[in-house]
């Protein structure tokens, strides 16, 4: 019997589902992520509140789902019949009235939740947002790298790569306003996530970030568009890949959007292997 169990915060829904979830690490780095990093945040309450939901089947856990408002619902790998699960998840939803703005998981998983969601919801329609492709490390090929080497960055940087986030959340439609741009880099900066490739300046960042029990997943890889076609990017990703697995991790991960081969073909250089596809939804009123 299929089960929508409700959590009071992070830690308990570790507790319950975490051993799931890390079947499928690299899948599912973005629910295990999120799901760590709550753990460390001060309890909310009221409309900003997660929430956070296992999927249960006859008292396994076999799913998760985690919205923390205002952002899209995040499906981990469902482990039972997907639509099934969509049925009792999309029951629970609206029984408490929940505001889902979109979804993001696996392939298979978000298609069938945004089919489920707006069925019968009049003048509500899904539009995908972005096709995505998991890639994992858990070695780097040998390749040739560009002139410069990888570093930390450092307060010093922090206004320049303010402007870069910036640039690269509009590149991903997740734009940011240049406050919340600013917040975000000195945390950054602080937490060692942030890394440049410096060929007599910054030419291209990747950032580490949602560490997991066994891996860590790069992001936000961005480099000007003056400097591209350089394999600024290429090295700046094998360098903070090959750093990182000579460290305390087993694996790296990453996302690349489908409708740029570049990056896919990159990553696949370097030695990132391809685990599944992703896809993120918005739920959009249509016009009267």
């Amino acid at each position: 019997m299929v089960k929508i169990q409700s959590h009071n915060n992070a830690n308990e829904l570790i507790s319950l589902s975490g051993a799931y979830l890390e079947l499928n690490e690299s899948e599912n780095n973005l629910p295990i992520g999120v799901a760590h990093t709550l753990c460390q945040e001060p309890p909310c309450d009221g409309p900003d509140a997660p929430l956070l939901l296992s999927i249960l089947d006859r008292d396994r856990a076999v799913g998760v789902a985690i919205v923390t408002p205002p952002r899209r619902l995040i499906l981990s790998r469902i482990d039972i019949n997907v639509e099934v699960a969509m049925v009792h998840l999309t029951r629970y939803l609206r029984e408490i009235d929940m505001s889902i703005p979109g979804v993001v998981g696996p392939a298979a998983e978000a298609q069938a939740f945004s089919e489920r969601w707006t069925e019968g919801m009049a003048g509500v329609s899904s539009k995908v947002a972005m096709r995505m492709r998991v890639f994992e490390a858990k070695t780097v090929a040998d390749v040739p790298l560009s002139p410069g080497k990888l570093r930390l960055a450092g307060i010093s940087d922090h206004p320049l790569m303010t402007q870069w986030i910036v640039a690269f959340s509009e590149t991903v439609g997740e734009p940011v306003d240049v406050d919340s741009a600013k917040s975000n880099v000195e945390q950054y900066i602080k937490n060692r996530q942030l890394y440049i490739w410096d060929d007599g300046g910054p030419v291209s960042i990747a950032k580490e970030f949602r560490p997991t029990k066994n891996g860590t997943t790069i992001n936000a890889v961005y480099t000007l568009p003056e400097h591209r076609n350089k394999g600024y990017a290429t090295s700046c990703v094998w360098s903070l890949t090959k750093k990182l697995l000579s460290g305390c991790y087993s694996f790296c991960n990453l996302y690349t959007d489908l409708s740029n081969p570049t990056s896919n073909s990159i990553y696949a250089k370097i030695g990132y292997v391809p685990l599944g596809n992703a896809l993120s939804f918005d739920f959009v009123l249509s016009a009267d």
